[in-house]
């Protein structure tokens, strides 16, 4: 996708149309277009302010339930921004009526938003899933060890973990793990390692991602909307 100037006179939404956020980023230093990957096709582009920037759509106005293909077109537009900067991950559905509230709203969270830029610039989120065979429960007492040497040695390399919830019988480890993105090789043949030993097991590796669950970046209640 080319990189493209935007306009110095602002940019002009239809009328109706809120701002819709998807990401913030360290500010390039001219804004920048990501093409038309936004809902209902619109724009997708940064919002200057101060050294970080949201990036954003002009978007319908209202409620974002949860949807299939909205949280998809979320989603990629995310993923997009992720092949040329370091993203902090916010919530589906953070929407602003104007640009004035989405300003306010950014000078509300700035702080916050730095300091978790410090935990997430220049690293990625990766996922480990490990599920037994179907029918298999104890595993002949294995399923410990398994656990502990993927933490371990992943942990290793990683800078920080979070164990996640374990959603189905057969599932015995459900980590995401942030990693540097120059140790991302280096992880991933970690794991490969480790999983030659237990051709038993599937072991479901994903990423990267934005550090989904490293930070909370998220709209506050009705009283104050913003970013925390």
């Amino acid at each position: 996708m080319t990189r493209r100037t935007l306009r110095t006179d602002g940019h002009k939404p239809e009328e109706g149309l809120g701002k819709y956020v998807y990401c913030v980023i360290k500010a390039p230093e001219d804004k920048n277009s990501f093409g038309n990957l936004g809902f209902g096709g619109q724009e997708v582009y940064t919002f200057e302010y101060k050294d970080i920037t949201p990036v954003i759509s002009d978007a319908v106005f209202k409620e974002y339930a949860v949807d299939e293909e909205e949280v998809e077109t979320h989603r990629k537009v995310v993923e997009r921004v992720m092949t040329e900067y370091s993203v902090l991950p916010v919530a589906y559905g953070m929407i602003f009526k104007n640009r004035k509230l989405l300003t306010i709203a950014m000078g509300a969270g700035y702080a916050a938003m730095k300091k978790a830029f410090e935990a997430v610039d220049n690293k990625v989120e990766l996922g480990i899933k490990i599920f037994l065979p179907k029918g298999v429960e104890d595993w002949n007492g294995k399923r410990s060890e398994c656990r502990s040497e993927f933490l371990e040695n992943l942990r290793g390399i990683s800078v920080d973990s979070k164990e996640l919830k374990l959603f189905s019988d057969r599932l015995i480890l459900n980590v995401a793990f942030l990693v540097d993105k120059a140790k991302i090789l280096e992880f991933s043949e970690r794991v490969g390692e480790i999983s030659s030993g237990y051709g038993e097991v599937k072991v479901q590796y994903s990423g990267p991602w934005p550090a989904y669950n490293f930070v909370d970046i998220y709209i506050l209640g009705k009283q104050r909307k913003g970013f925390r």
